[in-house]
């Protein structure tokens, strides 16, 4: 006798797109980092850009180089403030992810605890099965003794 699951296949395919939520939840969490470090990036230039500005500041500096720095110093904090919200944008679709990654986790989980289970039954069931076995064959073995002894006891006597 052996085991079989009836919804193994089904287990199988659950275990498939939990294995494509994990892989969707990997892309997304490589993708948040990549902006975490534009950010970082964007950060090192602002501050080397404020050393450099106040250094400009200590000399004489044209109307015009003045003009430039402030609109560089804006256009690197509006691209800071743009990473920012793109970062917020990509923390919600990790979290979206991890969600439906633990959604087909759970699913699969359950499947494999209902698979234990029968399995479990199934054990039970052929331990009983065998057991049952076991108990005929004894019982046989002292009937065939006992059909033995009583017929060298019948000739014995005779």
């Amino acid at each position: 006798m052996r085991f079989n699951f009836s919804l193994e296949r089904i287990m199988k395919l659950r275990k498939k797109f939990e294995d494509l939520a994990r892989e969707e939840l990997s892309k997304k969490i490589k993708e948040r980092q990549e902006v975490e470090e534009r950010i970082h990036t964007i950060d090192l230039k602002i501050s080397e850009f404020e050393r450099e500005f106040n250094n400009e500041l200590k000399f004489t500096i044209s109307p015009q180089k003045l003009q430039q720095l402030i609109e560089y110093r804006e256009f690197l904090k509006k691209e800071r403030i743009r990473l920012i919200k793109f970062l917020q944008k990509k923390l919600s679709e990790e979290n979206v992810a991890r969600q439906e990654y633990l959604k087909k986790k759970n699913e699969r989980e359950v499947l494999e605890k209902l698979r234990e289970r029968k399995y479990d039954d199934f054990m039970t069931e052929l331990r009983k099965i065998e057991s049952k076995e076991m108990d005929e064959v004894a019982q046989n073995k002292f009937l065939r003794n006992k059909t033995n002894s009583d017929e060298n006891n019948n000739k014995k006597q005779a």
